[in-house]
């Protein structure tokens, strides 16, 4: 098991960069931001839950966020919210466990 296992939820640390990317693709297949109130139409990168999205560049207001009911956020057991303005799955764990919990 790997530092960051509870965190990297798409066990990134273990996979190749063509494995990253190709898993990467299939969030944003299958991922469910554009039908998401917060979205603005024409966003992109979406699939903003996989750390190599980023945050919006555009969205400047949350709303009712669907995250919760996305098929990407229930396969992988994802906890946050609001992905698109706050940071992705590990980026929020990160932030919420701060650097005391790391090893401990």
């Amino acid at each position: 098991m790997g530092k960051y296992d509870r965190f990297d939820k798409f066990d990134l640390e273990k996979m190749t960069e063509a494995e990253t990317q190709k898993k990467h693709e299939y969030v944003i297949k299958n991922c469910k931001c554009q039908g998401c109130p917060t979205y603005v139409q024409g966003d992109a990168p979406i699939g903003y839950c996989f750390p190599m999205s980023g945050t919006s560049k555009n969205i400047q207001w949350e709303k009712d966020c669907i995250c919760g009911t996305c098929p990407i956020y229930k396969e992988y057991e994802l906890t946050h919210t609001h992905y698109c303005t706050r940071c992705s799955q590990i980026c929020q764990a990160l932030k919420e466990e701060g650097p005391w919990g790391i090893g401990h």
